[in-house]
């Protein structure tokens, strides 16, 4: 799959948010080194939705919370409104976040048990001393409608007295407390029912409207992904594989990893484990299995996606693909992109020629 590259970003200045060559490297064991992120760019602008995509493992939750430097990234740049974070210190980074938040996947997790609903919601207001009072309760009561639920209902109870839609409720609402400009929405749906899905989803979507959020939603679900988003990123193995607009990911994957996702999303249950397998798996290769993920702390050389590639090729073992362009808004790392025929992919022209 996976290249480096910054063809796919768009002018700086009109960006709300900007990645460049962002590296994020955890230690492992025998001096070895976890590369989670290795060299992602993408940029945001205002208003906009962003799906980032991809297996477990592949770095993008890793890559969501990097936006907000928790963890540090290892190199890169992450500039927010023209300002570096990577630079920022403690406490001018403080001052920022507020206008960055982030809904995680498990809210329970998320809300301290022993405080009550309203102490959580008006928590933010609190640590920053804004308003009175009474100013914060009545927030509070203002954003725990706009979630559909009644301050004097839910104000005076636990976290572990809801379940855990009314707790994501929660979550969005205390997120939104301080009328941020970003929020990373990490799988904040996963954990849910099909129909709690769509509550939320309709919840996020409403209150995307009506406070001008611009949005990174990072999911594993690519049917989900579509319904939102208005760019998608698919990652595989710390590494950035294709972006496009959601309508033409969707109807014309250029790399075979986006490719072996939407087919694994739309096959029956029955045939799951069967087709999933052939449609995500490849050349045993260096110890790995057909549809096993090459380890982070190894990653294979050239493209990461080759082990299990069924287009790979020896090239794909010898050079890294990079970002290119290859239709409107289409940028994919690829040698061998599909649609694309074998000898404009390999001189690597930019070409919207199908095959």
């Amino acid at each position: 799959m996976a290249g480096s590259g910054t063809a796919q970003l768009r002018p700086a200045e009109e960006s709300l948010l900007r990645v460049e060559d962002l590296v994020v490297e955890f230690p492992a064991p025998k001096g070895q080194k976890v590369h989670a992120v290795s060299g992602v760019s993408f940029d945001l602008m205002a208003g906009e939705t962003l799906g980032i995509v991809g297996e477990s493992g592949c770095g993008k939750s890793t890559t969501g919370r990097a936006l907000l430097q928790l963890p540090r990234p290892t190199s890169g740049r992450v500039v927010f409104e023209g300002t570096d974070l990577t630079g920022l210190g403690k406490e001018a980074l403080r001052q920022v976040r507020t206008k960055l938040q982030v809904i995680f996947q498990d809210p329970i997790s998320t809300l301290y048990p022993r405080r009550t609903i309203g102490e959580l919601v008006t928590e933010p207001l609190s640590l920053w001393k804004i308003g009175s009072p009474a100013e914060r309760t009545e927030r509070a009561r203002q954003m725990l409608a706009e979630v559909n639920l009644d301050y004097d209902a839910v104000s005076w109870r636990h976290p572990y007295e809801f379940s855990i839609g009314q707790c994501q409720r929660i979550s969005i609402a205390r997120a939104l407390m301080l009328n941020p400009r970003v929020v990373v929405c990490d799988e904040p749906v996963s954990a849910l029912d099909v129909s709690v899905q769509a509550q939320i989803l309709n919840l996020l979507e409403d209150m995307k409207a009506r406070y001008g959020l611009t949005l990174i939603f990072i999911s594993h679900d690519l049917a989900v992904v579509k319904n939102v988003s208005d760019r998608i990123m698919v990652m595989f193995l710390g590494k950035t594989c294709e972006i496009a607009s959601a309508d033409q990911l969707y109807a014309a994957p250029a790399h075979p990893y986006t490719r072996a996702l939407l087919m694994a999303a739309v096959i029956s249950s029955k045939a799951l484990n069967r087709s999933a397998a052939a449609a995500l798996g490849g050349a045993e290769e260096e110890g790995e299995s057909e549809t096993e993920m090459p380890s982070p702390v190894r990653p294979p050389s050239g493209c990461r996606y080759r082990t299990r590639c069924p287009r790979a090729e020896a090239l794909c073992a010898e050079k890294e693909p990079v970002m290119r362009q290859i239709g409107e808004d289409h940028y994919v790392a690829c040698h061998f992109p599909i649609g694309v025929p074998k000898a404009t992919a390999v001189a690597g022209a930019p070409s919207g020629a199908t095959s």
